[in-house]
């Protein structure tokens, strides 16, 4: 594993999605050498999806449990400009643009607090990183 600095993570949703499903990152998520943070973004995804008792409880136990980050409004208007500039880079269509806006977001926060985002989301993070800086760990 490569060295790392910061000692704080943002867990994006799609590693808390892939293993509340199939316990994909279970014993990574265990190992974590990171003091994790939420993203009020990741727990808003979280909240639209959780469709089982398990999952609710889960993203409840979340955020009463961990420290929530938020965008503020000068992130907001300036995820929508690196939004803009990577539909028009990237020939993202309106439903992609709206997915990765998201993404962005998630991205910006943790990038607030000189945290890492680790995901398994590689192809959108990666994009979003060839146009904004931010520490990135994808499994």
């Amino acid at each position: 594993m490569t060295s790392v600095t910061a000692n704080l993570a943002i867990i994006d949703t799609s590693v808390y999605v892939d293993n509340l499903r199939a316990r994909r990152f279970e014993k990574e998520l265990l190992e974590l050498q990171f003091i994790v943070r939420c993203s009020g973004v990741v727990l808003a995804e979280l909240w639209r999806g959780a469709g089982s008792r398990e999952a609710m409880t889960f993203v409840d136990y979340l955020a009463r449990n961990f420290q929530v980050i938020v965008p503020n409004e000068k992130e907001w208007v300036e995820s929508g400009k690196i939004v803009g500039r990577l539909a028009r880079t990237k020939g993202y269509d309106v439903h992609k643009t709206r997915e990765i806006h998201f993404d962005v977001l998630i991205a910006m926060t943790a990038k607030k607090i000189g945290a890492y985002v680790i995901t398994c989301d590689a192809d959108d993070f990666t994009a979003i990183r060839q146009v904004m800086d931010f520490n990135l760990i994808c499994w």
